[in-house]
């Protein structure tokens, strides 16, 4: 027998469902515009989607609920309980329907759905409340509406509940709670229901379309991701003052027009292990004949903007330095708009392909895939099963068999293609198959011997794509995503090191005519984007405003990174530490070594006032973009 609590929970969940469902009609006919050139298929599998995020959005508000029919039968049977549990089935609901009233609208003014940050705007709202009321008073009237149906819909308890034994009626509580974890898990997934993960095409308005709006509230919080302090009067000052920094009326170079494009991001290499900027041999003989092959654009003073791999990723394939604690990918701004490089390509009809070797999930990077504008994933899942042998048994496919199936991937895609791959090996426990143990040196640490693996990979690469015929109409950009572990104190022994990485661009089709640029410049992951433009001839009006070409050769080079208590900045005169809290700055004049360590080093001739305003141009910028969603909609400040 069902008990009477059981039959009312799913009646009453049923109903919300399709409240929901009626939200989400809502918000797709009152943002037509938006949705209508879309294709309808993918309209369609929205709302299938969306029943996921609605059941999670659903169990976690009416937990209460759930609490109280968890109690025992007689309690429920006192009319006070039944009064109590109804009123808050009605308040709960009609907040939750609120929420997504509200963002049928406030979406056009934010470009996404609603999540915490909202509320650290809310001295603006306050402010406006009495217009937007006004102004808006139908969508308060809708809520309303919609509210009192529920509530007259929604089953009341029974007087005289039936109910099983007591191990029956155990039982059935335990399958209820068991249900309701997994609902607000979102199934079985490698990892719980995210935000990101609604975005399961390229088409970013599809996953706003997917969500619902106290989903996305509940999973973002209050972390102190992005300080709300301001650094200039208004945005239009900072805006102004990076437009110097960074000329965008400079015509790009467009030398490559047209070329395939393809982004190797070499798991945790750090420009340490490398011989090429170094006085000493390093691990990495292939990659270091690289940088000087014909062709070959290498900056050894060159920086991550990030030390994780999940705020790497965003940083090479999109442009975002991490400037706040929470890595993008899992903050409330997961869901924002950007302009990845993968989505800039494929408006000018590249085909674009992602690679991790990894367990779909890891890091979110699938997700991530789709957000940035890849049409096509490839991770453990969909890497081809043949070869047990191309396993590293820990984390998922080795380097070299992952990047021969790279170039089997360029080999077949639609050209113009842009790939991008991320590697796997150069990661504890530092696998090295069986038929290449004792071919690299063991080196003072771990990783060592795994980098010389990865870099042995490299070779075999591009052994195989030089016989390729699309290999010199092809830029290749190769960099790490972060560095590890050290034993040189130029690299662990201050801050700078800390992030310091290789960065190279190889386009063999531009050895005879190779654009000039500045070897000792000063370059970083945000380059990447505005750099593989300015080659391929591809202009990008809306364009972010950190990060430049690298063959820019009218504006100097610069890095800037937060280091989780500090930011820090980086040109050819001086180097700034800032802790944004305590206000402290210090400054020194850096040797060309980058090595900081002199902490007494003075710094007279600095203009430390003229790089303090930089940096400071640049935090105000992505905090206010990143909060009011309009990195790209700078213009809109001027």
């Amino acid at each position: 027998m069902i008990p009477s609590f059981l039959k009312v929970a799913l009646k009453r969940f049923l109903l919300l469902i399709v409240a929901y469902s009626l939200c989400r009609g809502l918000f797709l006919i009152w943002n037509l515009d938006m949705f209508s050139p879309l294709p309808k298929t993918d309209l369609f599998s929205a709302f299938l989607h969306g029943l996921r995020f609605d059941t999670a959005a659903i169990l976690i508000t009416n937990s209460p609920l759930i609490l109280i029919w968890l109690l025992p039968v007689r309690w429920l049977r006192r009319r006070w309980v039944s009064i109590t549990e109804l009123t808050l089935f009605g308040v709960v609901n009609m907040l939750c329907i609120g929420m997504n009233f509200v963002d049928t609208e406030f979406v056009k003014f934010i470009g996404k759905r609603s999540s915490f940050e909202l509320f650290m705007l809310r001295e603006d709202i306050q402010r406006q409340a009495s217009s937007i009321l006004t102004t808006y008073w139908y969508l308060l009237f809708g809520v309303l509406l919609l509210a009192a149906l529920l509530i007259y819909l929604a089953p009341r308890f029974p007087a005289k509940p039936q109910e099983p034994g007591w191990v029956a009626s155990a039982l059935w509580r335990l399958a209820l709670v068991a249900l309701v974890v997994l609902g607000i898990r979102g199934g079985f997934q490698f990892k719980p229901l995210h935000p990101m993960d609604a975005y399961f095409t390229t088409h970013r308005e599809i996953g706003l379309l997917v969500l619902n709006t106290p989903f996305t509230m509940i999973r973002s919080q209050a972390r102190g991701d992005v300080s709300l302090a301001r650094y200039f009067e208004t945005d239009k000052e900072a805006i102004l003052h990076l437009k110097k920094m960074t000329d965008l009326s400079r015509e790009p170079l467009a030398v490559a027009k047209d070329w395939n494009v393809v982004v190797i991001i070499l798991e945790s290499w750090g420009s340490e292990y490398t011989g090429a900027p170094n006085k000493y041999q390093g691990y990495t003989p292939f990659f270091d004949e690289l940088t000087k092959a014909p062709g070959a654009f290498y900056f050894p003073n060159s920086f991550a903007n990030a030390r994780r791999s999940i705020e790497g990723l965003p940083a090479v394939i999109c442009g975002l330095p991490a400037l706040m604690e929470a890595p993008i990918l899992t903050s409330d701004f997961s869901n924002n708009q950007f302009e990845c490089l993968p989505k800039v390509l494929a408006r000018q009809g590249y085909s674009t392909y992602f690679l991790h070797g990894a367990h779909n999930g890891s890091m979110r990077f699938d997700t991530f895939a789709k957000i940035a504008g890849f049409e096509h994933f490839v991770g453990l899942n969909e890497y081809p099963k043949d070869n047990p042998e191309d396993l590293d048994k820990y984390w998922g496919v080795l380097d070299e068999p992952m990047l021969q199936y790279a170039a089997k991937t360029i080999d077949e895609a639609p050209k113009p293609v842009m790939l991008g791959i991320f590697t796997l090996s150069s990661h504890h426990p530092y696998y090295i198959p069986p038929q290449h143990r004792g071919k690299f040196p063991k080196g003072n640490l771990e990783i060592h011997e795994s980098v010389g693996y990865t870099d042995l990979s490299l070779r075999n690469f591009f052994a195989t794509a030089r016989t390729k015929p699309w290999f010199n109409n092809t830029i290749f950009y190769i960099t790490g995503d972060h560095t590890q572990k050290s034993e040189h104190k130029e690299y662990g022994g201050n801050m700078l090191g800390w992030y310091r990485v290789p960065f190279l661009i190889y386009a063999p089709g531009l050895a005879k005519t190779s654009p000039k640029t500045d070897p000792a410049r000063i370059v970083q992951h945000i380059d990447l984007q505005p750099s593989i433009l300015d080659l391929l001839g591809v202009k990008q009006p809306n364009r972010l405003l950190v990060g430049q070409s690298v063959f820019d050769n009218g504006r100097d080079g610069r890095a800037y990174n937060w280091t989780g208590y500090t930011y820090w900045y980086l040109d050819p005169h001086v180097v700034l530490e800032w802790a944004r809290n305590s206000g402290e700055l210090k400054a020194w004049n850096h040797a060309s070594t980058w090595n900081y360590l002199e902490q007494e080093r003075k710094s007279e001739g600095m203009d430390v006032d003229a790089a303090f305003l930089n940096l400071k141009a640049v935090v105000h910028y992505m905090n206010q973009g990143l909060l009011h969603n309009n990195l790209y909609r700078w213009k809109e400040s001027l």
